[in-house]
């Protein structure tokens, strides 16, 4: 009870004080854009990225195309292996200038300065990784499949906490995050095509990299090998994004009632419509209104709230769909 009599009067001020609600916004988005980038280095700098080229899987975006530039000055003998934890970071940081362009024109300006910043940390963090962090995981570096599996947990769950506060980890997330706004419909997908991409392109310079550069003992070309485990780590990322990320998920609430006030209720708190039609109970041959309304996944839980507190017999029931066409509002980027 006093927590709730707290958070009370906490929200009462930030009503109250414009200003400093918004500054508060923004120190939580940068707080979270600090974690999401520090795990998503973790995860990238241990269990993807390698100075050794036969133990490197790739992965998607424009992190993976950079992985493919440096590749293929390794190829042509311009740098060194061991220096991609080095020229990685920078040509991934200035390829997300144009995302941070595109960010700006099409989703908004704040997210695309968190973006930004986000993706300036992750280099920084990717860079200067802690070598007593690596040694950790030293045993597992020749064992592919948990690398990838946890590398996908790990930059999975980096992108969503960074989507859920008005900023993202760069790359083509941004690419298919516009093109999920403009179609209402899940992100995995749209990265799975994009990041496809990337990875049959880096699949290539890697195959010629190991003909040029086989490994000792006439080992065979592990090309194809990394180009499988590395699918595997973007397949398990989108997953994890699709799971975690409710931003897109919709779900049809239908309740029966004998309030019908509740329809202007719920339109009064949430930018959705309704629609109501007349029933009568089977049982009780009463008349009910059944109201139907689509929300978004994370409203479901407010709105069930709502209409117990208005209605406490009120019969709710709710049902995920898959999509839904027409308009339906989604919160934008600021």
């Amino acid at each position: 009870m006093a927590n709730k009599k707290w958070k009370k009067k906490i929200d009462d001020f930030m009503f109250d004080h414009e200003n400093v609600k918004n500054a508060a916004e923004i120190i939580k988005s940068m707080l979270a854009c600090v974690v999401a980038a520090a795990i998503y280095a973790f995860g990238y700098r241990c269990f993807i990225l390698n100075t050794d080229p036969h133990l490197r899987l790739v992965s998607g975006g424009m992190s993976g195309f950079s992985q493919t530039i440096v590749q293929l000055f390794e190829l042509f003998g311009v740098l060194e292996p061991e220096k991609i934890t080095t020229w990685q970071p920078i040509f991934n940081y200035l390829l997300n200038i144009p995302m941070f362009i595109i960010g700006w024109k099409y989703i908004g300006k704040r997210f695309s300065i968190l973006t930004l910043f986000t993706v300036l940390l992750i280099s920084l963090f990717t860079t200067f990784m802690p070598q007593s962090i690596l040694d950790l995981f030293k045993s597992i570096q020749n064992d592919l499949l948990p690398r990838a599996l946890f590398a996908g947990i790990c930059t999975g769950i980096a992108t969503v906490i960074a989507f859920k506060n008005c900023s993202s980890t760069g790359g083509l997330d941004v690419v298919s995050l516009a093109v999920a706004n403009k179609k209402s419909t899940s992100i995995g997908k749209y990265l799975v095509i994009f990041n496809g991409i990337v990875l049959i392109g880096y699949t290539l310079t890697s195959y010629l990299y190991f003909m040029k550069n086989p490994l000792p003992n006439g080992a065979e070309n592990p090309a194809l090998v990394l180009f499988l485990f590395s699918a595997i780590y973007l397949f398990t990322n989108a997953l994890v994004n699709d799971f975690l990320n409710s931003r897109y998920r919709k779900a049809q609430i239908q309740i029966i009632t004998t309030n019908e006030n509740i329809s202007n209720i719920l339109i009064a708190n949430f930018p959705h419509g309704c629609t109501i039609i007349n029933g009568k109970g089977a049982f009780s041959k009463e008349n009910r209104f059944i109201i139907y309304m689509v929300v978004s996944s994370s409203e479901v839980q407010k709105v069930v709230q709502l209409v117990q507190v208005v209605d406490p017999h009120a019969f709710v029931n709710v049902t995920t769909l898959n999509q839904v066409y027409g308009r339906f509002y989604i919160e934008p980027f600021k």
